[in-house]
């Protein structure tokens, strides 16, 4: 299982990519890694930025465990 901040970064790319979107220190990233979480004044900047990027995310998003993407191919 990944941790809503787990989830959040690998959306980004990691952690480098999470820290520009957002013009915050790599540290600080890496301390919500760390803690499993992102504070609350972090997720809508974060929607909002991954809506620039193409991407998507949701509230629900920071709230809870994800299932760890699957490296399989299908047949």
């Amino acid at each position: 299982m990944q941790t809503p901040a787990e989830y959040v970064i690998g959306k980004f790319g990691g952690l480098t990519k999470t820290a520009r979107a957002l013009g915050v220190p790599i540290s600080t990233v890496q301390g919500w890694k760390e803690r499993g979480k992102v504070p609350q004044e972090h997720w809508l900047p974060l929607i909002e930025a991954a809506g620039k990027n193409g991407d998507a995310l949701e509230v629900t998003d920071f709230l809870k465990d994800h299932e760890e993407p699957s490296s399989e191919v299908a047949a």
